[in-house]
Order: C-alpha cells, then structure tokens, then sequence
C-alpha cells in the first residue's frame, strides 16, 4: 500500500507508517504526480483536492486533517466513488481556548469591559457552540447568529446578520462557503461593518476570505481587529496585519492534543471505510502538562494569558512579517513551529494564589487546579 501525506500532518507516522510506504510531501506543492500510484491521500486544508489532482490517481481513500472542507471537491469525490473523511470537531476544544485568551489579553488592555459585555456569535457548529458556553462561562451576553441551524432546528434561537450591532465583540466561526444558500465568502462587508460601533472588536477564527478586505479598510477600522485567520495565506495583506490588534498565524485550533485528535479521527475513519485494519490500541495517549504558579495573588486572565498570550505571538508574527525582506515562507514556519500549546482541560495549574471564584472559573474550563505534594 502506497499512502502520500502532507508532510506537516503531525504523528502521521505514528498512525500510518506501518501500513506500507509512506511518502511525505509539501502540502502546497502536491501534484497530480505526486498521488498518481497511492491509495490513500491525506491532506491539509492547503492542498486543492479536486478532478485535476486525482482523475488519474488509484486513491481509495482521502483524509483532511481539518474541520472545514472548502479544499476538497467533495461533489466530485462522490461522484468519482472516492471515500473522504475531514476531522470536523478535532479542533473545537482549542479554538474555544483561544477565544477565553484572546478576551483576557483585550480585558488586561482595557479593549474589552471586564463585566457587562455583549457578543455576537456568528456560525453556532461544533466550534462556535463550544465558544458560546466559554463565552457565557465568561458572563458575557452573547446572541448567536445561525440561519442554517435556525432552518434545521425549530427551536434553535438565532438572529439575523443584519440585526448584529451594538455589540463588544463579534467572533466569526463559520465555514467558507460561496454556493450555499447562505454564502459566507466576503458576508462581513461594508453593510455589516458599518453598523458596528466604535471600538468592538472583530475575531475571526475561521477563514480569512469569510471577511471583504477592501472594505474592512474602509469602513472597518473603527473596530479592533483580532485574526488568527487570512485570506490569501500565506501571502497575507500586510496592512490588514500591521492595522490588526491581535495577530496569529492560522493556529487557533491547534494544540498538542488537537493533532493527535485530527490524526486519529482521519485513522478510525480509514478503519472504518476498510481501508487499513486497525491497531490494537492507538499508538499515543494525549498528554498532560503541569504549571506552576507562585507569587503574588492571580487572576483568572493571569493563568490564561500563562498558558498562551496571543499578544506575544502577534509581536513574533509582525517582527516576522513586517521585517525588510521578509521570508516568502515565514508565515508557514511561524505556523509550524507552534507546536506547545495544551488545551485548557489537559493543563494542570499548581500553587496559584487565586480566589475562590477565579478557581471555579479556571475548572469550569477544565483545568486542575492544586498543589505542589
């Protein structure tokens, strides 16, 4: 059996590399070539998975490690008899995370209230619904925005977009779409941004193109900006980057635990569909980590913002970015190499000083908090 993988798929080894030959390759790069004599494809949401890659292929079998699927022409996978499977969810728990640190390091600099504020959530899935618990966790009102929901569950709550305003922070978790009935692509335009009042602020955690650029630097830019996501990566507009508040590169959903989760997902699918037999056991367990904190009294953003501070990525990412003569790969690198962060639930936090409140919220999170035997 021949299997080809993005060589930036994390423990793909682990999972696929006692099935026969495994051959890695630049994702981005990937030709039709490239998968001609292999059975099995697994890719990332930067490979265009689609008639001209795979007409001529003997793949059986594709598998993304992502969650959205606007990469893959999946009508003509089906209609081609080709089994696929995306790892839809695998990354809800870190993206959810990352929005909680986001808002402590807005509330530490005062761009966001630290009681009283409103959201809107726009796309209620299996991110945007985890988002929505953290949110209220949080005690910050949130309205959710949803139409697909709304049309598939009677009871399910949602406005429309055009009703979103007067709002402190509006967090974007949609997928790419452009021939649904509700496109998403360039939906966040002058009409939506206008309306929004000075001063909230705009995350987006989904894709980048899901956002109009011309317009958000035209009526835009009385918000603060927050992306992790950009369209046209990695050859990202450096304005929008210099003008935004927070910065990531594309990394929201990632954590040590999400990329064991994603490759897992793909592997019990390739079970499932009959493709490879599967093991006895999976070959890695997700880790745990410990951090200690002593000193002075904390608060809940201090242990957040100890776990992962965007704000210190975003600095890497502009000095990066911004530089003389940047690296025409270094938004790629600075992707990659982000590979320290645990989730919320797998972090044990040891000898903080914090209050009883701050303490139930942190566990309400998932963490452990405790002491030092």
């Amino acid at each position: 059996m021949k299997i080809v993988a993005d060589h930036h798929i994390p423990y793909v080894t682990d999972y696929f590399g006692s099935y026969g030959e495994l051959i890695l390759k630049p994702g981005r790069q990937m030709t039709a070539e490239d998968v001609k004599e292999a059975d099995i494809l697994l890719v990332r949401s930067v490979t265009k998975v689609n008639e001209e890659l795979l007409a001529h292929s003997k793949v059986k079998f594709v598998g993304s490690v992502t969650a959205g699927v606007d990469h893959l022409d999946t009508e003509w996978l089906e209609k081609a008899g080709v089994p696929w499977h995306a790892a839809v969810g695998f990354n809800a728990p870190p993206v959810a995370d990352y929005v909680v640190s986001v808002v402590a390091a807005l509330q530490r600099r005062g761009a966001l209230p630290s009681s009283g504020a409103k959201a809107a959530v726009i796309g209620v899935g299996n991110v945007g619904r985890l988002v929505v618990e953290r949110l209220k966790l949080l005690n910050i009102e949130v309205v959710l925005c949803d139409p697909p929901r709304r049309e598939a569950e009677p009871d399910f709550r949602s406005i429309a977009l055009q009703e979103i305003e007067d709002v402190d922070l509006i967090s974007l978790h949609v997928p790419l779409t452009k021939r649904s009935i509700y496109p998403t692509h360039h939906f966040i335009d002058k009409a939506f941004l206008k309306k929004q009042k000075e001063g909230a602020v705009l995350l987006n955690a989904s894709r980048g193109a899901v956002i109009n650029p011309v317009d958000l630097m035209l009526l835009g830019t009385h918000l603060n900006w927050c992306f992790d996501v950009w369209e046209h990566e990695p050859h990202i507009d450096l304005n929008v980057l210099n003008r935004a508040l927070i910065a990531t590169p594309h990394i929201a959903g990632y954590s040590v635990q999400s990329k064991i989760r994603g490759i897992e997902k793909i592997y019990r699918a390739a079970c499932e569909h009959g493709i490879i037999q599967a093991m006895a056991k999976p070959p890695l367990n997700m880790p745990t980590q410990k951090l200690h904190f002593s000193g002075q009294h904390h608060h809940w953003q201090d242990i957040v913002l100890g776990i992962f501070n965007p704000m210190i990525l975003g600095a890497m990412m502009r000095s990066t970015l911004l530089a003389e003569n940047p690296d025409a790969h270094a938004f790629d690198h600075l992707r990659h190499q982000f590979n320290y962060r645990h989730e919320f639930s797998f972090t044990n936090i040891l000898d903080a000083d914090v209050g009883e409140e701050d303490k139930a919220l942190l566990e309400q999170f998932g963490m452990i908090c405790g002491k030092m035997h």
